[in-house]
């Protein structure tokens, strides 16, 4: 799976074929096919996989007694984590569902959509509660998963930061802007 993100990533889902996955994996494409129906079953097994973990963690984040902002934190700490950790996988999702085909592309988006719903209205109980500022929450939240996802395509190539402090910095500029604090912003 991970060899076949990467050359979905480099090459794109369309161009790649199983000769070139199967030349990855050190095997020949007959005998890939022993193993693996086609690359679409591949695309299907990454996309939901990660869709999966993203669910998961909002079944247990959304109900929980945390905070809305907890919550938040939560969500985006696993966002950072899997665009840093598995940016192959991660970026594939992101950007090659698409060639996802029925029923699995309209459960994946259905999926995606339950996801950003539920994270839509924590915001809203945030900004209801007044732990977060009167803003439009699906803005908020394109823009809090937009942020992250820059994560996936540079990453890998600059390993010499860690995660620990990359969450710690993107956390402290969602939460806090970038405005010092003896500085006053005027829109």
């Amino acid at each position: 799976m991970e060899e076949a993100a990467r050359l979905f990533r480099e090459k794109g889902y369309v161009a790649t074929t199983m000769r070139d996955l199967a030349s990855e994996v050190g095997m020949e494409a007959a005998s890939l096919y022993n193993h693996i129906k086609s690359k679409e079953e591949i695309l299907n097994e990454i996309c939901f996989s990660l869709a999966n973990t993203y669910s998961d963690k909002m079944d247990e984040v959304y109900p929980s007694d945390n905070t809305p902002i907890e919550k938040v934190k939560k969500l985006i700490a696993l966002h950072i984590q899997i665009n840093s950790m598995s940016s192959p996988l991660a970026t594939v999702m992101n950007d090659e569902w698409r060639h996802l085909t029925e029923p699995c592309k309209s459960q994946f988006l259905d999926m995606r959509k339950r996801y950003e719903y539920l994270f839509t209205e924590i915001i809203q109980q945030g900004v209801k509660r007044g732990e977060i500022k009167a803003v439009d929450p699906r803005i908020a939240l394109y823009t809090l998963l937009s942020s992250v996802r820059w994560l996936q395509h540079w990453y890998h190539a600059n390993r010499d930061l860690d995660v620990n402090d990359i969450k710690e910095n993107i956390m402290e500029m969602f939460l806090t802007g970038l405005v010092a604090d003896q500085y006053e912003w005027k829109p």
